[in-house]
């Protein structure tokens, strides 16, 4: 009796452990194709001209979600930075109303305006307060005040 109740729930608790995985595959990778619009088409325009970089923000990416806003950044460096790339792509997680932000994927680039070879996507899961020296502050104050 034991043995037969064993033999017939685990196969169900596999399944189930199965179908949880693929309902949380599924999300992520809708969440992805939602969430990362094709920026090599990106209408990038300028919000920023900085000493170092100029930022850029494309209109189209922003997406406004429960958990905040979501926006594409580019920063182009007036030069080649010591580790070898001219620009970077950056997706944003904001909170206009504590003014933080999240760097959820950036992308550097060999060559001006995100073109060229890109880097290996580097990714930061922590908040940061958006101050004027801050690198998301122009696309957070851009992004809040539309």
């Amino acid at each position: 009796m034991i043995i037969q109740l064993l033999s017939t729930t685990f196969p169900m608790k596999l399944r189930i452990e199965r179908f949880v995985l693929m309902r949380k595959i599924l999300k992520l990778t809708l969440y992805f194709f939602l969430m990362t619009p094709p920026i090599a088409n990106a209408d990038w325009v300028k919000i920023h001209v900085g000493e170092i970089f100029n930022t850029y923000t494309d209109t189209t990416s922003i997406n406004s979600q429960p958990e905040g806003i979501y926006a594409w950044g580019l920063y182009d460096f007036l030069d080649r930075q010591p580790e070898g790339y001219s620009s970077a792509k950056v997706l944003f997680q904001i909170d206009c109303n504590q003014s933080k932000y999240k760097m959820l994927s950036v992308n550097t680039y060999e060559e001006k305006m995100g073109e060229g070879e890109s880097g290996t996507p580097k990714r930061a899961d922590n908040w940061d307060t958006a101050t004027p020296n801050s690198l998301g502050f122009h696309i957070l104050e851009h992004v809040c005040n539309l």
